[in-house]
C-alpha cells in the first residue's frame, strides 16, 4: 500500500527550469570553447546539460575525441544558477531528490565537498481563502484523501485514460487545492493530460528526502564540463544518421561528421520537430516523443529587506485564485537573507509567461499580501523569474506521463538507432524528471555507443 508519507516524499520531485542566459567565460574556466574542429571527431554530443556532459566524460575516458554542441550561450541546460545580491539562486533544477539513492548527492557532497540543505514537508503551513491557517487535522485529512486517491489511480487507472476521469463527482475545496499543489505542480501539467495510472509520475521511488545546494548547481555543471570541448551557440537543425556514421548540421552552417552521436535535446524541442532527422525517426521513437508529455513549472524569486512570513519551509497559498502561486519555499536558511521562491505550473504558468515582468511580480506579491493581509510587506529588493515554456531550447520544464504514454516509451526513446542514441531525463524510466535521471541516462548512452 502507498502510505501518506510515501506520497509526500514523492511530491518534492522539483526539476524546474529557467531561461537561457549568457555565462561569462570566467565562469567556464577549464573548458575548451574552440569553434574549429582540429582533428577527426569520434563522437558528437548535442547539449551541455547533465546528460550530455555525463555522456561526454564517459566517452573521453574511453579515449574518444568528443565535441559537445550547445545551442545556448552557456552550459548547464535546464540547470541555470544566477547570482542575486551575492547569493546563488538556482532558477532551473533546484533539488537533489531522493538523496539516499542519488549518485549526484555523493558527487556534490563528497567529491566537490559542497554543503547541502535538506528540505522537507514537516515545516509547512497552508493559508486558506479566509486567511486562516489550516489545522494539523485539516492537513492530515487532505493528505489521507490524496494518498487514497493515488492508491486507487495506481491500482485501477489506465494509461489511456486521464487522471481527472477518476475523480469523484464532487470535490471539497481542500481536495481540489491538494490536487493542484501536490499533483499538477509536481508534474507541471493539468489533471486532464496526466495518465490515470501515474498520478505522481513514473519511475522508482525517491528515497531519503531532498536537498538544495547553497553554492548553486552550476558548480556541479562546471565540474562535469572540465576538459570537454564545448561549442556554444550551435543550434542543430539536421541530423543524418546512417549505419556508417553521422553528420550534424547547425543553423550557422557548421557541418560535423562523426562516428557516433548522443542527442540530449529536451523533449519539448523534439516534440516541436525543430530538428530534421535523415532518415526519419523510427515509428516507435516518433510515437514516444509524441505521447510523452512536457510539463511547465515556473519560479519567481523575491528577496526582501526583512522577513514577514511564517517560520516554515513551505508556505502553501490556498487562495480563491486556484493555481496562482500556490506554493512558496523559504530561502532564508539557504542564502542567508530573507527570500522566497514561488511556483506556478501547467496552464497557469503558460498563461503568465505571456505577461510582462511587472505583471508577474505584481501577481506574486498580490498572493503574498492575501496570505499576510495583517502584515506590512516591503517592496522586494531583488527579483528573478523564469519562462520555461517559452524558452526555445527547452520548451518546457520536464517530462511527465501524459495520457497514452508508458514507461516503455522512455526506454524505446533511449535505445540505440544506427549510430546515435537519445539521452536526458525524458529517456529515463527509473528517474524521469530528475537530475539523477538525466545524469544516469548520459552514462547509459555512452555505454550504448561504446558497445
Amino acid at each position: 500500500m502507498l502510505s501518506t508519507q510515501k506520497v509526500q516524499a514523492q511530491m518534492r520531485r522539483r526539476t524546474v527550469i529557467g531561461q537561457g542566459m549568457a555565462a561569462s567565460l570566467a565562469l567556464l574556466g577549464g573548458l575548451s570553447l574552440t569553434s574549429q574542429p582540429s582533428q577527426a571527431i569520434d563522437a558528437v554530443v548535442i547539449g551541455a546539460g547533465l546528460a550530455g556532459l555525463a555522456c561526454a566524460q564517459q566517452l573521453i575516458a574511453a579515449g574518444r575525441k568528443v565535441v559537445v554542441l550547445e545551442a545556448r550561450q552557456r552550459i548547464g541546460g535546464r540547470i541555470w544558477t544566477k547570482q542575486l545580491q551575492g547569493s546563488a539562486i538556482d532558477l532551473g533544477a533546484s533539488w537533489l531528490h531522493g538523496i539516499t539513492n542519488n549518485p549526484l548527492h555523493r558527487l556534490v557532497t563528497q567529491e566537490l565537498g559542497l554543503p547541502v540543505v535538506p528540505t522537507n514537508d514537516e515545516g509547512q503551513v497552508t493559508i486558506g481563502p479566509d486567511g486562516q491557517r489550516w489545522s494539523s487535522e485539516r492537513r492530515e485529512q487532505a493528505d489521507a484523501w490524496l494518498a487514497a486517491f493515488v492508491r486507487k489511480a495506481e491500482d485501477s487507472g489506465k494509461a489511456t485514460e486521464s487522471l481527472d476521469s477518476l475523480l469523484p463527482a464532487r470535490l471539497t475545496p481542500d481536495q481540489r487545492f491538494t490536487l493542484i499543489a501536490d499533483v499538477e505542480h509536481e508534474l507541471g501539467a493539468e489533471l486532464s493530460t496526466i495518465a490515470a495510472n501515474a498520478p505522481l509520475g513514473d519511475g522508482q521511488e525517491l528515497l531519503g528526502g531532498d536537498a538544495m545546494v547553497p553554492a548553486g548547481l552550476d558548480r556541479l555543471v562546471r565540474h562535469l564540463a572540465k576538459g570537454v570541448d564545448i561549442r556554444l551557440g550551435k543550434v542543430v537543425k539536421q541530423i543524418e544518421n546512417h549505419p556508417n556514421g553521422v553528420k550534424i548540421t547547425t543553423t550557422d552552417s557548421t557541418v560535423i561528421d562523426a562516428q557516433a552521436l548522443c542527442c540530449t535535446v529536451p523533449l519539448g524541442v523534439l516534440k516541436q520537430g525543430r530538428i530534421r532527422f535523415d532518415p526519419d525517426l523510427p515509428p516507435a521513437k516518433a510515437q514516444a516523443i509524441e505521447r510523452l508529455g512536457m510539463g511547465v513549472l515556473n519560479k519567481i524569486v523575491l528577496l526582501f529587506p526583512k522577513r514577514f512570513w511564517d517560520d516554515a519551509t513551505w508556505i502553501r497559498n490556498d487562495g480563491p485564485d486556484a493555481g496562482l502561486w500556490p506554493e512558496w519555499v523559504d530561502l532564508t536558511g539557504l542564502i542567508g537573507r530573507p527570500g522566497l521562491m514561488g511556483f506556478t505550473a501547467a496552464n497557469r504558468a503558460r498563461a503568465l509567461e505571456g505577461q510582462p515582468d511587472q505583471y508577474i511580480v505584481a501577481s506574486a506579491l498580490g498572493q503574498l499580501k492575501r496570505c499576510y493581509r495583517e502584515r506590512v510587506i516591503p517592496a522586494p529588493s531583488g527579483v528573478l523569474l523564469t519562462r520555461w515554456g517559452e524558452d526555445p531550447f527547452s520548451l518546457g520544464s520536464y517530462s511527465y506521463p501524459a495520457v497514452g504514454s508508458t514507461p516503455a516509451m522512455r526506454e524505446e526513446l533511449a535505445g540505440r538507432w544506427n549510430r546515435m542514441v537519445f539521452a536526458g531525463e525524458a529517456t529515463s524510466s527509473s528517474f524521469p524528471a530528475t537530475l539523477q535521471g538525466a545524469y544516469l541516462s548520459g552514462i547509459q548512452a555512452a555505454k550504448a555507443l561504446l558497445a
